[in-house]
């Protein structure tokens, strides 16, 4: 408690300042026109825990401001947005964090000041765009292990870009069939291994109705990772005609690595997942196969059954003591094998280009090693915060500060979240994970996750309102605890007060 109490006054003339600036800015919108709306909020968290670390469900899903350690945060935000007329609207917002914690080797620093989301949109209909640093929508309760997203699950900090989306497009009034996507740009600013990385997303789904009450959907998702400066390779290529390779998954030029040359030039990963959706008299029911793939031998659900498998409930009345439920599978053992690829035969070498950077190889395609990347190091990592499922587990960064390795790729888990109205109106989340930890293909006898260890890790957050004071200020509580082999068995606690306001004008 003491880093928050020394952060929160040492920061307080900064917090009013930029409050007032957005103060100012609406009050000035405000006489020009009406139909504004804006929100804003503030918060400050402290957390205590008994081990070196705070539990997993403390420090997950938070967008990666949570600390690792005891410490506290200070959050102020807020967003203002303004409906047009005629589908046209635009909406602009911030958050700005303070956090102070004990030392470890996750924060750079025991404390420090960041921007947590920093945004500007404009939409037409069911058209939008996005430019800054803006949280995505989760696909699913935020009870889940991901959200809904094996390859997004707001783990890890926001990352900054531009992005161009759709709501569901449907192409006649039953809402029969629908399409949506997005295609943005990002700019990874953390430190990394290759530096100034960039990242290329595009994403397109397809829902067809069977029924009134069923809906089917399908689609895919794609990340690259390129251009950038490498510390062994310098610069990587960055130029247009490298960004349509990306786009279109091509092999590099020349001035690309060699194994850019063999593959395809940058990092490429995403997801392919199903979905289906029953609207039931009293509840809505939804199952999602969610996939990860790394390269293209994953892709058309050839490394199945890897994923997330989710089963959710959300009943119809928002007042009872449990109003969503949903149980996950996680499995990441297989990766399309043990093994790449393996010595050709002598027939096989016959057919083969001796020039080629596989001659004398079958490749098997196999050992896709999830989140993990040989010239993009760091990985699938946003401040040594894995973006995806939080239960992939990265290196500690090192004397650098730089993540550098994802040292378990193999999980198998079970999950179960829990949501609903308690007592006297008191909202509560609880999230309960089971996992075993295989660590990695090929890894050495001496590996930490040679003998798999397990992992119980336990969350329960109560929002208790203003029930304790009567001040206009909300009050909550977290309890967490971690069980097993993998972390150290700890309990933790956060407590946690906020202010939050919304008006129309």
């Amino acid at each position: 408690m003491k880093y928050m109490v020394i952060f929160a006054l040492m920061n307080t003339k900064y917090l009013k300042n930029i409050l007032a600036v957005m103060t100012a800015v609406l009050i000035s919108c405000t006489s020009f026109a009406q139909g504004w709306q804006m929100d804003w909020n503030t918060s400050v968290h402290g957390l205590v825990s008994s081990g070196d670390y705070m539990p997993f469900w403390a420090r997950t899903g938070y967008d990666g401001i949570m600390p690792y350690t005891d410490g506290g945060l200070l959050t102020a935000g807020g967003n203002v947005g303004y409906d047009m007329g005629n589908g046209w609207n635009i909406s602009a917002g911030g958050n700005f964090v303070g956090q102070a914690a004990r030392p470890s080797p996750w924060p750079t620093q025991e404390a420090t000041v960041f921007v947590d989301r920093l945004y500007l949109s404009a939409g037409w209909r069911m058209l939008h765009l996005d430019m800054g640093m803006k949280p995505r929508e989760r696909e699913l309760q935020d009870i889940s292990i991901s959200g809904g997203n094996v390859m997004y699950s707001r783990n890890a900090r926001n990352i900054p870009g531009i992005n161009a989306w759709s709501d569901w497009i449907y192409f006649e009034k039953g809402h029969w069939f629908g399409v949506k996507g997005n295609f943005a740009h990002y700019q990874m600013i953390d430190n990394r291994w290759v530096s100034r990385t960039m990242l290329h997303n595009k994403a397109l789904s397809m829902k067809v109705a069977l029924g009134r009450n069923v809906d089917f959907i399908f689609g895919f998702e794609h990340w690259a990772q390129w251009g950038g400066d490498s510390p062994v390779h310098g610069n990587q290529p960055a130029g247009l005609s490298d960004f349509i390779k990306i786009v279109l998954a091509q092999r590099g030029d020349e001035d690309a690595t060699v194994s850019d040359q063999v593959n395809v030039l940058g990092n490429h990963l995403g997801k392919e997942y199903v979905r289906v959706d029953w609207r039931a008299s009293d509840f809505t029911m939804t199952f999602q196969y969610d996939k990860p793939f790394e390269d293209g031998s994953g892709m058309k659900f050839r490394n199945a059954p890897d994923g997330i498998w989710s089963l959710q409930f959300a009943f119809n009345e928002r007042e009872r003591w449990v109003t969503d439920l949903i149980y996950e599978f996680v499995s990441t053992t297989w990766q399309t094998g043990p093994a790449h690829d393996r010595p050709a035969t002598e027939e096989e070498m016959a057919g083969q280009d001796p020039n080629s950077h596989y001659y004398g190889k079958i490749v098997l395609g196999g050992c896709d090693n999830y989140f993990s990347n040989g010239e993009y190091k760091s990985g699938w990592t946003n401040y040594n915060r894995v973006i995806g499922c939080p239960l992939l587990l990265p290196s500690a960064p090192g004397d650098d500060g730089i993540t550098t390795n994802i040292i378990c790729t193999r999980v198998r888990a079970h999950h179960l979240g829990i949501k609903g109205i308690c007592f006297d109106k008191v909202p509560y989340r609880l999230m309960a994970t089971f996992s075993h930890n295989y660590g990695k293909y090929n890894q050495s006898q001496s590996s930490p996750f040679a003998d798999v260890p397990w992992q119980l890790s336990l969350g329960l957050d109560v929002e208790l309102g203003k029930r304790l004071t009567g001040l206009p200020v909300d009050f909550a509580v977290g309890v967490y605890g971690d069980v097993g082999e993998l972390y150290q068995d700890s309990i933790g606690l956060k407590l946690s007060i906020g202010y939050k306001d919304f008006r129309r004008f």
